[in-house]
Parts: structure tokens; sequence; C-alpha cells
């Protein structure tokens, strides 16, 4: 397919912000893709060119990118990067650059949605001697095939910028209306696929049918399935019935472990290959499950010494590092406690009820201690029992108790209730911003990625950063007020007056030396501007709470 008919659909998408005008334009779109270029176009249309699971990356630096376009365009690199300080956005400024050029190149032949794929694909897979040469070789062969329009969206595309607002939902809608599909089997197929590439192929050349047969396969992550939050045990109890399974929430990394012979391959769930990084849990796996399974655990951080817990915050340092990984290992070494299983050997176990796949676990886990265990748990309808066992859990240092139904089957992807977890509300931060991010993509005219900071003895220091919980309009708001106050601008980083409050919450208080306060807030997220308020919450509050929490936890 030529790609100048993928960038004008998906320039089409970003005049409007309706969904249903979206689905239409899309469906119409796929209607006349052929088949074997549907792959392609979907990854293409997502941003992407790798699927989500995969752990190949196009990796490749501004620096790299400014010279490719340099290359192409003819405009020195200093003017580039003034014009992407201009636009926020350096798919526009390769736009404007190509649109500018004085002698435009004698385009051969039109660019292909496949040679975009090929050769951003090669990118990720250079290596050694002349490395740099051949991936800016690459870049620039395609930004000079492209018109200025086509370049922009590969640029975006380079940089996984695309964002066009297409979610998972509107493409679910637009292959069942352009291949006349049923929406509920393409998400099902999707949340054991997770590459609707794939999905959308199945669609057209099998419809229905094809769909129906989707199974869970090795080495191809799922959608894992997610709960939603409950205030009391008693709540609990109410969503998920009596009796029911109470598991400790770990304070870890949730990780789907995918076994098959001697090969073991770990999976976040935002679907990130972590394999490499934790070769203490793969040796586990190896010795602690002599079957071929796919199982849903949560892997946590501890002091092999003390055989004491630790924070997650220790072991995400390991999270998409390549050096000092067993050096990291050392300190901290993770335990893997399994508490789901969605595949054993060929049967799939996800459609089955909770009650059973526990029983399959009990068989094919041999429990090493602080090497590979089964989950923490009690099955009850005892609100007093169910007590003691939460308070039991937080005087470990976890995070609370997950509440599961017993008959309810796996559901990836979805907060349907089958289970809840239940931890302690911690007291929400009033704090300052005192820097930011200009976006990328739909968000590049306005700020994100807030710097927050708490006050000491006169000082600001630093506390995390924020940049979810914000609706668009909140986006364009905290912009307009942030612009006037900016004090300092270093590429896409700004320093602004600490004049604007914001009321915070967050899931923990963890100790860090990243931030000058020595700590940090985990998932901070907005609750709403402090208008009334005209300085931040002290650090020793922040102390305070954090103490708190230790209380709470022991």
């Amino acid at each position: 397919m030529k790609y100048s008919e993928l960038a004008g659909m998906i320039e089409s998408l970003e005049r409007t912000t309706k969904r249903l005008e979206m689905t239409s334009i899309l469906t119409n779109f796929l209607k006349k893709v052929r088949k074997d270029e549907l792959s392609e176009v979907i990854l293409l249309l997502t941003g992407r060119v790798f699927p989500e699971y995969s752990s190949e990356v196009i990796g490749i630096a501004n620096k790299l990118l400014i010279k490719a376009i340099s290359r192409a365009s003819g405009m020195n690199a200093a003017e580039i990067i003034k014009s992407w300080k201009k636009t926020g956005d350096l798919g526009l400024t390769t736009k404007k650059a190509l649109s500018k050029k004085k002698q435009s190149t004698l385009r051969h032949e039109e660019l292909t949605t496949s040679k975009v794929i090929n050769n951003l694909q090669t990118l990720s897979r250079f290596a050694g001697k002349g490395t740099i040469d051949k991936k800016l070789g690459l870049i620039s062969e395609l930004l000079m095939q492209a018109s200025p329009e086509e370049a922009k969206y590969v640029i975006r595309t380079i940089l996984g910028t695309l964002r066009v607002g297409v979610g998972s939902g509107t493409i679910r809608d637009a292959l069942a209306q352009a291949f006349n599909c049923d929406k509920k089997l393409i998400e099902k197929a999707y949340n054991l696929l997770t590459d609707y590439s794939i999905v959308a192929v199945i669609c057209a050349k099998q419809g229905n049918k094809g769909l129906k047969n989707v199974s869970l396969s090795y080495g191809s992550p799922v959608k894992v399935m997610l709960y939603q939050k409950e205030k009391t045990i008693k709540n609990g109890f109410d969503r998920v019935g009596r009796p029911c399974v109470i598991q400790f929430k770990y304070d870890g990394l949730r990780l789907q472990v995918h076994k098959k012979g001697s090969k073991v391959m770990l999976f976040t769930r935002r679907l990130d290959n972590v394999t490499n990084m934790f070769p203490e849990v793969v040796e586990a796996v190896k010795k602690g499950i002599k079957v071929d399974c796919i199982t849903d655990c949560e892997g946590v951080g501890y002091n092999p010494k003390l055989k004491s817990y630790k924070p997650f915050q220790e072991i995400s340092k390991r999270i998409k590092r390549k050096y000092r990984i067993k050096e990291l290992m050392n300190e901290t070494p993770v335990v893997l406690y399994v508490f789901d299983i969605l595949k054993c050997i060929d049967e799939n176990y996800f459609n089955k009820p909770y009650k059973e796949r526990i029983k399959v676990l009990k068989k094919i886990i041999k429990q090493v201690p602080w090497k590979i265990e089964l989950v923490d748990q009690i099955i009850t309808g005892d609100e007093k029992e169910a007590e003691n066992f939460y308070k039991k859990a937080l005087s470990k240092d976890q995070e609370g108790v997950m509440m599961k139904n017993l008959e309810m089957p796996y559901k990836p992807g979805s907060r349907i209730g089958y289970g809840i977890k239940v931890k302690p509300l911690m007291e929400s931060l009033d704090l300052t911003i005192t820097g930011a991010e200009w976006g990328q993509g739909r968000r590049a005219n306005w700020l994100s990625s807030f710097i927050l900071a708490c006050k000491s003895n006169g000082k600001l220091l630093g506390i995390g950063k924020m940049g979810t919980g914000l609706s668009d309009k909140q986006f364009v708001e905290i912009t307009k007020k942030l612009k006037p106050l900016i004090t300092s601008e270093k590429g896409k980083t700004v320093k602004v007056k600490p004049l604007i409050i914001v009321e915070v919450g967050y899931e923990e208080i963890q100790k860090s030396p990243t931030y000058s306060s020595g700590y940090a807030l985990r998932f901070p997220r907005l609750i709403r501007f402090r208008q009334d308020k005209d300085e931040p919450d002290s650090k020793e509050r922040v102390e305070g709470i954090y103490k708190s929490q230790g209380k709470i936890k022991g």
C-alpha cells in the first residue's frame, strides 16, 4: 500500500475527536486494504513497528533524527532545533523543513507501508561498528523518499508519538464493521493475542469462526486481569461474595510467566519482556515448575540477609536495564509469588473457576522458600478472620489484600468485579509545581509531566513527577497558567515560578535518592487545583505520613 494513503487517513483522523466519526473513517479505509497488507497497516496506524509485547524497540536518539532531517531537508541542525522548540513536535518540524526545501529530490518511486516497516524494524537490529551511519542512512532514505506530510508521520512513528486518538475500542469497532465480525469475539481475541495486527488478519480471512478459535500461546503475553478498589473488607465481601479467597497484595512487580520446555519468558502487566532483567526468577521457575504453563505472579524484592521485604521501587530499577543486572540482583533478589494459572501443558484454564485454577497451582508448583512460592492466602467468609489476615499482610510491609470470587473465570484486561483489592487510604498532599516538560503528539502544545515539590526551611524540595489525572481541558488550563511563570527552558524541559499549588493523591510514599526531599510519591495523580493555598505542605508532613504508613503496616 502507498504510505501516502495511510498518512492521508491518519490526517483525517486527526481532524476529529468524535469516536463515531473516527470509527467510520477507519472502517472505510480498512475495507480497501489488501489482506496481505493488513498487519503492517494496523501496526503503523497504532504508531508501532513491533507488537506491544515485543522487546524490540526502534531506539533512535533525537540527535540522530535531527541529523537525518538536516540531511534530507538541507536545513541546518540549529534551525531544526529552534523550529522544534516552537512546534513542540519534531514530526511537524520535519514537515515544515521539507516543505521549505529549495531543490526537491527526485522521487523515483512512491513510499510504501512495507518500505517504512522494513526500514524502521531494521533500525533496531544494527549492532557494532558503523551502526550510527547505517541508521542515519535508513532514516534519511525514508525522509528523502517521503512527501513532507508522509515525513511528519515517519518521524512521529520513530519517536513513538503518533497518538492519533484511535484507541483499542475504536479499532475493535472498525474491524467489526469492516469485516462483519462480532465485537465481543474481537475483544476476546485481542486480550489473548495483545496484537491487533494479528487480530485484523483473522477478521479479514477467517471471520467469527477464526476469532472463536483464538487461544493462548506460549511466548505471546495476554492482557492481565485487573481489579477494582474497595475501602473495607466488608465492602469486598459484598462485591465478590462469601466465602472467597483472600491473598496478600504484594508491593512488587506483576509478572506473567511463560514456561515452555527449558525456555522461560517474563512479561510485565504492560507486556514488556523483562526476562533478561530477572535471571534469578528464570532459574526459580525452572526449578519450581516442571510442566509447561502460563502463570500470573508477583515478583517481590527482599533483603537476603534479614529475609525482609523491600518496596517495589528497589526492583523497578532493573526494568529496561541492560547493565549491572547481577549487582542489582545481589542487592535486591526477587522472590516469585504465584497466584493464578492461565494455561497448563496444552489445556487452557482461563475459562475455569478460580477454585479449580488454585488446585492446579498446588499440584504443579514445587515451592522453594524465597525463590518461588504460592501466594499467601486463606479462603473464608468470616470478617474477623479476613481482617486479621489483612493486618498480617500490612505487618509484613505489603500493600493490603486481594479478595477474589472462587467461581469466576480469568477475564483478561477487565475490571469487572471478579476480584477487588483493599489497602489503606493515604492522605493527599498539597504540592507546588516547579517545572514541567512540553508534551508530544496530541499534547505537543501543552505542558505535562509536572515536577512537584514540598517545602522545608524555606526551600522547595522535589518529591516526584505527575502526568496523570488531568483532562484535556485541565492541561490547557494549567499550560496557560504556567507559561507566564517560565523562568528557564532547556530542550523540552522548563522551570517555573512555584506559584501553582495542586492537591495530589498517590499510592504510597517511598524513600528515594532521586529527589531532593529524600522521598518519592508512587503513582501521583491530580485531585484538584488549590487556589486557596499559596504554600505547599512541608517535608515534615511528608515524613509524618511516611512514618504513619509504617505504623499501619507494622
